[in-house]
C-alpha cells in the first residue's frame, strides 16, 4: 500500500526549499529585472524565455507555457509521481522521507518500455559478467588493460563482452521471454526464416545509456582484424535509443558539467572513459562523430563553454568543423578546440600523461573556432597556386568579418597579408560590405534583445497595447499574445483576487459573476475551497495553491498569471478598474464570441451562395455590432 506524506510535512518541505537551488541544477539561471531566467529543459531554444520567480517559489515558460512550483518542476522534468518529487526534494530541506514513498507511488510506465529496460539491464550484467568473470572474455579484459583501464573503471562503465554462439538468445529463451518482445529490443538480427540470432559476437561492449543512468544500447568493437566485419557496430535505434538524442556517459557527467558550466565533447568512447579514471569528468561522446542540433541543445541548457577535443585525422578535424558550426547555430556555448600533442588521441595521451598534463593542454593547446576556421579551409588547396589562394581568401573573409573585437579582426587580416602577399588596404576593402551587412544585421538582433530584456525586466511576455479603450487609464497590462480583450480581463480579475483578500471579497460577493472560460471558473471554485482550508483573509500563495490543484492545465495558468505587471495592482481605486474587468467579462466578451460565430457563418452561406441567408446573417451582426459598440468606447 503506497505510504501518504502528510500536507503537513509537504509544506514544511516546500517552506525549506528554493525553488531556484532545485532549477539550477538543470538550467543555468541569470537574474534579470525580477526574476531569474534560463533556457527551459522543456524544448529546444537558444533564446532564454523560461522564468523564475525566487519570491513566489514558481516558474514559467513564455514559449511553451510550463509553469508550476518545484515539486511540479522535477514531475515535468524526470516523470515523476507527487509523492516521488516531494521525496526527492526532501532530503534538500532536511527531511526524511518513507524508503518505500519513491517506490509505491511511481507514475505508470508503458509496460513495453519498462519490459524493454529490464530487458537490456539483464543483458548489460550478462555481457559485463562474460566480460570480468569468464575464460571466454578473458582476451577482451586483457584488450581494455593493455588500453589503460583498471577494473573499477570497467566495472564503472559497466563494459562487456559477447561471445559467439547466441548466447543472450539462449539466455532469454530460458527465461521464457516473449518473442516479440525480443524482436522489438533490436538485441536480435533476424533471419529470413524468422528466427533470431546475437546482434553483438565477439566484441568488447560499450554500454550506452541514457540520463538516468539505464542501459539502452550497445557498441560493440571486434577483437580481431583480417575479415570483412566493420571494427564498430552500433545498435540501431529503438524505442529506447534515438542517437541523435543521446550522449554517451551524460548520465555520469551531468553533474560536473553543470558544477563546472564547461563540457568537454570528445569524438569516442575511449576518450571519454579514459578522461574520467583521470579524473576528468565532464566529458561526453555524441553517437560517432556527427553531433546533431539536439545534443547541442541538451549541453546548451547545462554549460556555458565547450572544447571540442576530436581526433587530429582528416575525419577528426572535418567533425570538428562540422561541430563548430552547430554549437554556433544552435546554442550559446563559448566554443573552443583543444589539439592534444603530436596529433594523438585523447585516450593515447592519458595512456602516457597524468591528468595534470591533460589540463594543462586545454590551456596552452587550444583555437577559438575563427582560428580554427582560418587553418581549416586551407585543406585541400594547393596555396601556391593564385586561383586557389582567390578562392581561400573569398571563404575566409566572412569567418574574420564575424570578430566583434576590431583589433583581432585586423589582426587576421595582416596574418594574411602577409602570408599571400596580398594588400591589406584591399582586404580590408573587401571585408567591409561583410561588416556592413553584420552591423545591419546586429541593429536588428539589438532592438529584438533590448525589447525582449524590458519584457523580462517585467515579468512579461508581451505587451497589452495602448489604445482609446484602456482600462479606466490603469497602467496596461502584459499578457500572451493573440488572446482576447475578454481573455485579458478573465486573467487580470483572476491574479487580482488571489492576491488580494479584499477584490476576493469584491468580486466572489457578485451573484451573477462568473468566468466565461471553464478552467478559470475551475479555479476560482479550488480557490475558494483553499481559503476554507487555509484561511482567506491573506493573498493565496501561488506555490502552495499549485500543490493544492495538482492538476497541469491549471498550474501553469497560475503561473501565468505571474506574467502580468505589478504596477497594474498597485492602486487605491481598484473598485472602479473591477467594474470595468467585470463588464468586458459579462457583456463584451460574449458579444464579440456572437460576433465571431455570426461571421463564421456568414463566411459559410457565402460560400455556398445561400443569399437569404447571407441577408439573414448581416442584419444579425449589424446589430450585434451596434451593441457592442458603445460599450468598447466607455
Amino acid at each position: 500500500m503506497a505510504t501518504r506524506i502528510p500536507n503537513e510535512v509537504v509544506e514544511e518541505i516546500r517552506q525549506r526549499i528554493n525553488i531556484v537551488d532545485v532549477i539550477s541544477q538543470h538550467v543555468q539561471l541569470r537574474k534579470q529585472g525580477r526574476n531569474l531566467f534560463g533556457l527551459c529543459p522543456f524544448h529546444e531554444e537558444r533564446t532564454p524565455s523560461f522564468s523564475v520567480n525566487e519570491e513566489k517559489q514558481i516558474f514559467h515558460c513564455f514559449s511553451c507555457g510550463r509553469g508550476g512550483n518545484v515539486f511540479s518542476f522535477l514531475m515535468d522534468l524526470e516523470d515523476l509521481s507527487f509523492p516521488q518529487a516531494v521525496a526527492k526534494v526532501a532530503p534538500m530541506a532536511g527531511i526524511e522521507i518513507a524508503e518505500d514513498v519513491s517506490e509505491t507511488t511511481a507514475k505508470p510506465v508503458d509496460p513495453q518500455i519498462q519490459a524493454l529496460l529490464d530487458l537490456y539491464a539483464d543483458a548489460t550484467k550478462l555481457y559485463h559478467h562474460f566480460l570480468v568473470n569468464t575464460a571466454v572474455g578473458e582476451q577482451a579484459l586483457d584488450y581494455l588493460h593493455e588500453r589503460g583501464l583498471d577494473d573499477g573503471t570497467i566495472d564503472a562503465y559497466s563494459l562487456g563482452f559477447a561471445p559467439t554462439g547466441d548466447v543472450l538468445l539462449k539466455y532469454f529463451e530460458e527465461k521464457k521471454i516473449d518473442y516479440q518482445l525480443l524482436r522489438a529490443s533490436e538485441l536480435f538480427v533476424t533471419w529470413s526464416d524468422g528466427t533470431l540470432h546475437d546482434r553483438f559476437n565477439d566484441r568488447v561492449l560499450f554500454t550506452i545509456r541514457n540520463a538516468k543512468g539505464q542501459p539502452i544500447a550497445y557498441s560493440g568493437r571486434k577483437l580481431t582484424s583480417g575479415d570483412d566485419e566493420p571494427k564498430y557496430i552500433n545498435s540501431p535505434e529503438s524505442p529506447l535509443f534515438e542517437k541523435s538524442r543521446e550522449l554517451f556517459n551524460l548520465d555520469m557527467a551531468k553533474n560536473a558539467i553543470r558544477k563546472s558550466k564547461q563540457v568537454i565533447l570528445f569524438e569516442g568512447f575511449m576518450d571519454v572513459i579514459a578522461a574520467f579514471q583521470a579524473g576528468i569528468n565532464n566529458g561526453v561522446a555524441s553517437m560517432g562523430t556527427s553531433l546533431t542540433p539536439e545534443q547541442v541543445h541538451i549541453l546548451n541548457r547545462m554549460a556555458e563553454s565547450i572544447s571540442v577535443t576530436y581526433d587530429a585525422d582528416s575525419a577528426g578535424q572535418a567533425a570538428t568543423k562540422r561541430a563548430l558550426d552547430l554549437i554556433a547555430m544552435n546554442s550559446q556555448l563559448k566554443a573552443q578546440v583543444v589539439h592534444i600533442p603530436d596529433n594523438q588521441d585523447p585516450d593515447e595521451f592519458l595512456r602516457s600523461h597524468d591528468s595534470t598534463a591533460f589540463t594543462n593542454v586545454f590551456v596552452h593547446n587550444t583555437e577559438d573556432p575563427v582560428a580554427f576556421n582560418i587553418r581549416y579551409l586551407q585543406t585541400d588547396r594547393n596555396m601556391n597556386n593564385q586561383a586557389e589562394v582567390f578562392a581561400y581568401i573569398a571563404d575566409v573573409l566572412p569567418v574574420i568579418a564575424s570578430v566583434d573585437e576590431p583589433l583581432i579582426r585586423e589582426t587576421y587580416l595582416a596574418q594574411l597579408s602577409d602570408a599571400y602577399h596580398i594588400s591589406l588596404a584591399g582586404l580590408q576593402q573587401q571585408i567591409q560590405p561583410l561588416l556592413l551587412a553584420k552591423i545591419a544585421q546586429g541593429q536588428g538582433g539589438a532592438r529584438q534583445t533590448q525589447t525582449q530584456s524590458r519584457q523580462q525586466n517585467a515579468g512579461a511576455q508581451t505587451p497589452w497595447q495602448n489604445d482609446t479603450r484602456s482600462w479606466s487609464g490603469a497602467a496596461q497590462p502584459t499578457l500572451r499574445p493573440r488572446s482576447s480583450r475578454g481573455e485579458q480581463a478573465e486573467q487580470i480579475v483572476l491574479a487580482w483576487i488571489l492576491r488580494d483578500p479584499l477584490v476576493w471579497l469584491n468580486v466572489t460577493s457578485r451573484e451573477d459573476f462568473h468566468f466565461n472560460q471553464a478552467n478559470y471558473e475551475t479555479l476560482l471554485l479550488l480557490a475558494s475551497a483553499y481559503k476554507d482550508e487555509f484561511g482567506g483573509n491573506v493573498p493565496v500563495d501561488a506555490a502552495r495553491f499549485m500543490d493544492y490543484v495538482q492538476r497541469p492545465d491549471l498550474t501553469r495558468i497560475i503561473a501565468s498569471l505571474d506574467d502580468i505587471d505589478d504596477r497594474l495592482f498597485d492602486t487605491d481605486d481598484y473598485q472602479s478598474q473591477i467594474d470595468d474587468y467585470i463588464r468586458v467579462i459579462m457583456q463584451e466578451s460574449p458579444l464579440e464570441d456572437q460576433i465571431k460565430q455570426v461571421r463564421r457563418e456568414l463566411s459559410e452561406a457565402s460560400q455556398v451562395h445561400n443569399q437569404a441567408l447571407v441577408a439573414q446573417l448581416t442584419i444579425k451582426l449589424v446589430e450585434l455590432m451596434k451593441q457592442n459598440q458603445p460599450q468598447r468606447k466607455s
